[in-house]
C-alpha cells in the first residue's frame, strides 16, 4: 500500500460478528470495509455559513469476510486457519 497523501487516512472497520465456541474449537465469521479518507483544507477564509459534517470524500476500496477457526490449547487460544474471501474485484 502507498503512503496516505496529505490529509488522506484508511478506515477499516468489521462488523457483524458471528462467534461459536465448541469446546476447544471456536470460529468467527465477520464482514469487513476498508474506506480510502480524504479530507479537504479549510478555506483560508474559514468555512462557508451552514457548513458541517465531514469535509472531503470517504469511498470504499475494499470489502468482504474474514472467517477465523481457533483452537484452544493449555487455556491459550491460536488462530489457527484465516480466509479472506474479497466480495469487490481487485486491480493492481
Amino acid at each position: 500500500m502507498a503512503p496516505h497523501p496529505p490529509l488522506g487516512w484508511s478506515h477499516h472497520t468489521t462488523y457483524d460478528h458471528l462467534v461459536s465456541v465448541d469446546g476447544d474449537e471456536a470460529s468467527i465469521d465477520t464482514q469487513f470495509i476498508t474506506f480510502d479518507v480524504t479530507a479537504i483544507s479549510e478555506p483560508e477564509g474559514g468555512w462557508p455559513a451552514g457548513t458541517f459534517g465531514a469535509q472531503g470524500a470517504i469511498k470504499p476500496i475494499e470489502s468482504g469476510y474474514y472467517r477465523f477457526a481457533f483452537r484452544r490449547t493449555d487455556d491459550v487460544w491460536h488462530i489457527r486457519h484465516l480466509d479472506v474471501l474479497h466480495d469487490l474485484p481487485y486491480v493492481f
